[in-house]
Formats: structure tokens, C-alpha cells, sequence
């Protein structure tokens, strides 16, 4: 139940700080593509906490997040001060891949890691 909470709250938060007027701290966004940084780390830790809380199949939470990320660009798009741009929702998908994929990198470590000990033992 917790780690559901975890998931709302940070969907929640990710949303808001997506559809603010702008941003709180402009000084932050000074160098080329801050944003997209900023995108790529909100939608890492969104999957992550998915991931955690409900466990999908990759495809789905992969739809579920491009959906998302899609629908706050075309809502970004009518909110004074901001816009909508196709490439923070490349952004964003690059964040989930990384997580998806750091994910399988070490679930195989520690299965090579788990396979060692057991032939040792």
C-alpha cells in the first residue's frame, strides 16, 4: 500500500512542478537543455516508483508513461508561460528507458552474482 502512495504522490508532484506558470527558479535553466535533464530525471524516478508499486509488464508502463508525458506537453502547450515540445517527451521515455534498463543491467548482475555463491556453497 505504501509504495501506491509513494507513486500517487510523486505523479502528483511531477505534475504540478510540469504545470506551473513557470519555472520557480529560472537561474536554474541557464544552460542548453536543462530541461530536458530535468525531464529525463522526473520520468527515471516516475517509472521507478511504478515499477515499484505495481510491477507492469515493460509495455505497459512504458504506454502508461508516454501517455502521460504526451498529455502534460499538450496541456503544457495551453498554460501562460510554458509550451509544448516533442522532444521533453523524447526526454521523458529516454528516463524510463534508463531506468528499465539499468533495472535488467543489475537484476543480471545479481543473478550471475547469486549463481557464483550457489556453485561455491
Amino acid at each position: 500500500m505504501v509504495p501506491r502512495i509513494l507513486f500517487v504522490l510523486v505523479m502528483l508532484g511531477v505534475s504540478v512542478l510540469f504545470l506551473m506558470q513557470s519555472p520557480s527558479n529560472p537561474e536554474a535553466f541557464r544552460f542548453p537543455h536543462a530541461d530536458k535533464i530535468v525531464h529525463f530525471g522526473l520520468f527515471f524516478v516516475l517509472a521507478a516508483s511504478l515499477h515499484i508499486a505495481f510491477r507492469p509488464k515493460l509495455w505497459i508502463a512504458w504506454t502508461l508513461l508516454l501517455f502521460y508525458g504526451i498529455a502534460i506537453e499538450l496541456i503544457q502547450h495551453y498554460v501562460p508561460g510554458r509550451g509544448a515540445d516533442v522532444w521533453d517527451v523524447v526526454a521523458d521515455m529516454a528516463g524510463v528507458a534508463a531506468f528499465y534498463g539499468l533495472r535488467a543491467g543489475f537484476g543480471r548482475f545479481l543473478g550471475q552474482r547469486q549463481k557464483r555463491r550457489s556453485l561455491r556453497s
